[in-house]
């Protein structure tokens, strides 16, 4: 039976029946740990690895943005035109900077694209939609961060 730190203080004990694969994990009081703390077998703790996360799924964390944050976003950024934004906002009309990114399109994802571009209440640093207006833009995925960390306060 191998056995294993599970902490620095020592407190907890990990034996591992290798057969088996059953873990039983052993603390001062448990039945066990008289028989077995004592051992000059026992595998130090090693504090488990975490790796950092890629910059995706940091993207997949930040929190969507309302269609609100969205238009003026675009409009702070110069992206779209104030009448634009509001027109955006109010019937969902595609400003003009992105409609050759949907005209791009084929049938029926322009369709689509259009159509999501219209309802959308949020809207998720990576939808694919994020994605075609960042293109339309000209913006990088560093400065479509700066967008999302900027403006979703607002």
């Amino acid at each position: 039976m191998q056995a294993e730190w599970r902490n620095t203080e020592k407190t907890i004990l990990a034996l591992i029946d290798e057969g088996a694969g059953h873990v039983v994990i052993a603390e001062p009081g448990h039945p066990l740990w008289d028989a077995h703390a004592g051992r000059s077998d026992i595998a130090p703790y090693a504090a488990p690895v975490v790796p950092e996360p890629t910059p995706e799924e940091i993207r997949a964390a930040l929190p969507p943005l309302s269609r609100r944050q969205v238009f003026i976003a675009l409009h702070r950024l110069g992206l779209i035109s104030a009448e634009e934004a509001v027109a955006a906002a109010a019937t969902g009309a595609v400003p003009v900077a992105l409609e050759p990114v949907f005209a791009s399109l084929p049938e029926p994802e322009a369709t689509d694209a259009r159509v999501t571009f219209a309802a959308f209440q949020v809207a998720y640093r990576l939808d694919p939609l994020t994605a075609m207006i960042a293109a339309a833009g000209g913006l990088d995925d560093d400065a479509i961060d700066a967008v999302w960390t900027g403006f979703v306060s607002m």
